[in-house]
């Protein structure tokens, strides 16, 4: 699952912040208690489930029949989860009718005679009525019903998608509904004869009813999974059907937007081949549909078939590839969460962790290791953010509910951890316990000690220390360091880098003295990218000196230059000295960040040239090492008109926007302002024609109001150039 982060990030902190203030850590008792996979009566053997649609009185009637093996013998009663807005018409065990008796969301259903091994079909016959059509869960879980928007008659805003994550999908099918137990499944679903249906596995049939104006869709998947993937997507669709490797690929969006599938989804191939052959195990089902939806935000990863928010359906307008960084999330769950899921809630980390990492792997591969490392700072700051607030075990047992395990630790948190993983472990030995993990576990839930167990396996290396502190501890660490150069004799000779490095981290709680290998950069040389050498440093204590020999004074020195790990540094004690030498030659690209930031604090012609060069110098079209602009756009300088104007030339699109928005913060003058009027068109980037109205009609409304009226017929997915228009033409 990944959520609407847009939302989430503006909207949780202020939720945590006041949760936090009123009742403490979620983490920790009394709001938290001990969580423990369910007892399992028989193992979940197969899931069929025939569905009828009734769009018009938001009305489903079905049929759930459950195939189950004891697990023991003498049970008289067998435990089933049914949301409490199913009418349950009848059970029948084996057949013959029963009786059964209901606590909440439990279905108790009697049963006498089971052998133990001996599998029986136990099915369950039920209607569920929502007039008022929001469906199961009220927009949440369940089963969600598309609705036509307030005031506006559109036919083919209409169907329906079911969400599991976490315990929602026996809102609508009547099951065993928990991770702990896998099952093969199928679907049949009669819906209006204009309807598509999506399901998982693969396509056995369609068949129309003209006496009834009806289409029946049956999906089966051959392999076992957790019931919480299983889905389905219903309404007037447009699909483009593609294969992969011998894999059917759909790529689904609601009708009238199929001009958006290839600008959408045409990297997918590249991902299914990158992820295939990056973990050594190739995408294991039979097919795989990306379902853009009304009304659902973000993505789920149900297997073989993912659930997308139609919003998050793009153009190439808006930049190169929007939406793989949610495709490459739920891409990387079909063998991380589905293949191999977690046993229980307090593992998810499992999943989305993983996820998470196999997002940011995906944009090493597609983008570079600028992108990579930037994920990397991404996942990181998310996380710390979250941090200030609380912080609990990324694998734990102790949380208020499944639904609060999603958050800020098992998403960014836990991909960070997986990438200080991967650095403690190097690439060869990471990746091949991954691939050992996936092999020795395929189809099975399993735990967090699973995998340290095959790593260690699998790498010869003793995972459990790692696992100890960076897993099952909360926290994480909070570094200080400070240097200075001991010369043997010259003051630009040989001699001593002696580096004194803190942990500042509370211990309080259980967060530990980290034990880390790692290292330093540092630079001699001139000011040249690539110059920077590297020394060794082991970190154990809460606080520690390091001597290091070099040959000559370091221009600049700092630790974990490469980032290999996850930690805060609440304040760098860079000099101004320094800061050219890490601007230019530090490897990565958020060190840059805080020293181009730094220089621009002191904006001398000297300082700003040395960012103009290496803004000049960065050019790459997917991910640029600096990813704004904006200190430098904010000094308001005339004489940088020229260097703005070069870097509407930069092949990434963001950058060309960011100049629009410098430009504009200028004086006007001939030159510039038709620049500006030449980038209102059909083909330039949205966000940079969105920008060059917005100045234009700073600087002179009535003078470029031919072309703001021009800029009302162009069309883009969202609508933003034509609502800059209206507003430049408004009054």
């Amino acid at each position: 699952m990944r959520p609407r982060l847009t939302f989430l990030l503006a909207v949780l902190p202020f939720i945590a912040l006041a949760q936090q203030g009123q009742q403490g850590n979620p983490f920790e008792p009394p709001r938290a208690s001990l969580h423990y996979a369910p007892d399992r009566q028989y193992d979940l053997q197969h899931l069929a489930v025939v569905t009828t649609v009734d769009y018009a009185k938001r009305t489903i009637t079905g049929r759930a029949t459950n195939t189950v093996s004891p697990l023991r013998s003498g049970l008289t009663e067998l435990r089933f989860m049914a949301g409490t807005g199913l009418d349950i018409k009848s059970i029948t065990v084996g057949g013959a009718a029963t009786t059964f008796r209901r606590e909440g969301k439990n279905v108790f259903v009697r049963a006498s005679g089971l052998a133990k091994g001996k599998s029986v079909n136990v099915a369950f016959t039920y209607v569920s009525s929502n007039a008022q059509g929001r469906g199961f869960g009220q927009g949440g879980g369940g089963w969600h019903w598309i609705q036509p928007r307030a005031n506006t008659v559109d036919p083919l805003r209409v169907g329906f998608w079911t969400q599991g994550e976490t315990e929602s999908n026996s809102e609508w099918a009547p099951t065993w509904d928990y991770p702990n137990d896998f099952a093969t499944s199928e679907t049949v679903t009669t819906v209006p004869a204009d309807w598509i249906v999506v399901g998982n596995g693969s396509l056995v049939s369609k068949t129309f009813s003209k006496a009834y104006r009806t289409a029946k869709y049956h999906w089966k998947m051959t392999q076992p999974h957790a019931t919480y993937l299983l889905s389905l997507c219903g309404g007037p669709f447009d699909v483009k059907k593609d294969n992969w490797e011998g894999v059917e690929l759909w790529y689904v969006v609601p009708k009238g937007m199929a001009m958006y599938i290839d600008d959408t989804f045409s990297d997918t191939k590249d991902m299914l081949s990158f992820f295939s052959q990056r973990i050594g195990v190739k995408y294991p089902w039979p097919k795989y549909a990306q379902n853009s939806m009304y009304d659902f935000g973000g993505g789920m990863e149900n297997v073989s078939a993912t659930t997308l928010g139609e919003g998050s359906l793009t153009e190439a307008r808006d930049g190169f590839f929007r939406s793989a960084s949610l495709n490459s999330h739920e891409l990387g769950h079909q063998w991380f969460g589905d293949l191999v899921s977690c046993m229980d809630w307090g593992d998810i980390w499992l999943n989305e962790s993983f996820a998470t990492f196999m997002e940011s792997i995906y944009f090493e591969h597609s983008r570079g290791p600028d992108a990579y490392m930037w994920e990397i700072e991404g996942n990181t700051q998310g996380y710390l953010e979250e941090a200030r607030r609380y912080v609990r075990p990324l694998s734990t047992k102790m949380y208020p509910n499944g639904d609060s395990m999603f958050d800020s630790h098992s998403y960014p948190k836990g991909g960070a951890i997986l990438h200080t993983l991967r650095r403690f472990l190097g690439d060869e030995a990471f990746f091949a316990g991954l691939k050992a993990y996936l092999t020795k576990w395929r189809h099975t839930p399993v735990q967090s000690s699973q995998l340290c167990r095959v790593m260690t396996e699998s790498s010869g290396i003793n995972c459990e220390p790692f696992w100890k502190q960076w897993i099952d501890s909360p926290g994480h660490p909070v570094l200080d360091y400070t240097w200075k150069f001991a010369p043997d004799r010259e003051p630009m000779g040989p001699g001593r880098i002696l580096l004194t490095v803190k942990q500042l981290q509370d211990t309080s709680k259980g967060t530990p003295i980290y034990n880390i290998a790692t290292k330093i950069g540092f630079t001699t040389n001139g000011l040249s990218r690539g110059g920077f050498r590297h020394a060794p440093v082991h970190i154990t204590k809460v606080e520690e000196t390091f001597d290091i020999p070099v040959d000559s004074r370091p221009a600049c020195v700092v630790l974990d230059p490469d980032h290999d790990f996850l930690r805060e540094i609440r304040e760098v004690h860079w000099a101004k000295e320094e800061l050219p030498f890490i601007l230019m030659d530090a490897p990565n690209p958020s060190d840059r960040t805080i020293a181009m930031s730094r220089l621009l604090d002191d904006p001398t012609e000297t300082n700003i040239k040395f960012v103009t060069d290496a803004l000049n110098a960065d050019r790459d079209r997917e991910q640029p090492a600096f990813q704004t602009t904006a200190k430098l756009a904010g000094l308001n300088k005339p004489e940088l008109r020229s260097f703005w104007m070069g870097q509407l030339e930069n092949p990434n699109f963001d950058r060309q926007a960011q100049a629009v928005v410098a430009l504009g913060r200028l004086p006007a003058d001939a030159a510039t302002t038709q620049k500006l009027r030449s980038l209102i068109n059909e083909r330039a980037p949205i966000q940079v024609v969105v920008n060059a109205i917005t100045a234009l009609a700073a600087w002179d409304k009535p003078g470029n109001a031919d072309v703001f009226k021009q800029a009302q017929s162009i069309k883009d997915r969202r609508g933003r150039i034509k609502r800059a228009a209206d507003t430049a033409l408004t009054p």
